[in-house]
């Protein structure tokens, strides 16, 4: 394989487990998979609305916004999640810009996980 032609590497989440693929030129791959023990559900709406996003589940504890409604105030909720469920959620507001991005990225918590029952 040419240098042209090797591989990227490759970084993929689905949900539960992060994997990652290092190619070589040669043809050989190095690849590692790991869940980890804490991720982040994470719900947006416009603040005013009553109904939170369906959301999505992230192991990133930061993160920007873009592409929403310009000059729009949003709530954002955070809630950690283990084996154990999801603990208390943490909320934030932002207000987009002119353009629609958010403009600052929105720190998760650092909370610890639920404790078991």
């Amino acid at each position: 394989m040419t240098r042209q032609q090797a591989a990227r590497p490759e970084i993929t989440w689905d949900g539960k487990t992060w994997s990652v693929t290092l190619p070589f030129e040669d043809g050989r791959a190095v690849e590692a998979k790991w869940s980890p023990g804490v991720t982040y559900v994470v719900r947006i709406r416009e603040a005013g609305t009553e109904a939170w996003s369906l959301g999505f589940e992230t192991p990133v504890t930061n993160f920007t916004f873009s592409d929403f409604k310009p000059d729009t105030e949003y709530e954002v909720q955070v809630r950690s999640k283990t084996a154990a469920g999801e603990g208390a959620p943490t909320f934030v507001r932002l207000r987009t810009g002119a353009t629609g991005d958010g403009g600052n990225v929105v720190p998760f918590p650092a909370r610890r996980p639920p404790e078991p029952p």
